[in-house]
């Protein structure tokens, strides 16, 4: 027989591998959909600085529909309102089926799709720390 306060030291050391198990898993799939996010995010502005279409082509739908319709095809639409260039990675935060990417020269915000990560804000940047973003490009 087991003396019960073995039985609880069992039991204690059993709940704390089983959530370190269970944590490890979730902290591994935050890592990849960061990494799936940021990869969309850095496409996205290369694109935006050359090939046009394809940046075009990772604007969510809403998105895309609200910039042609404020300031027409987004081919020449894009580049017009998105003047920056390319920089290096300083963060990236998801949020469920939500990211932001910060990059040297912009914000990006994006949203999981069915066939991926899809530009839902770019051209973000905030006048103080701890208001909301402006953002040049956005869907409604």
């Amino acid at each position: 027989m087991i003396p019960d306060r073995l039985r609880a030291v069992v039991a204690l050391i059993a709940v704390g591998f089983v959530t370190s198990v269970l944590l490890s898993g979730c902290s591994g799939q935050g890592n990849a959909e960061a990494g799936n996010a940021q990869a969309a995010a850095v496409s996205f502005s290369r694109a935006v600085a050359g090939a046009t279409d394809e940046a075009c082509g990772l604007l969510a739908p809403q998105t895309r529909m609200e910039l042609e319709d404020r300031e027409g095809p987004c081919a020449s639409a894009l580049p017009a309102e998105l003047q920056s260039r390319p920089g290096p990675v300083r963060s990236t935060e998801v949020y469920g089926k939500d990211a932001i990417v910060r990059l040297e020269s912009d914000t990006i915000f994006l949203a999981r799709f069915r066939d991926g990560w899809q530009v839902t804000a770019a051209g973000c940047a905030r006048a103080q720390v701890g208001r909301p973003y402006d953002c040049k490009v956005k869907g409604g």
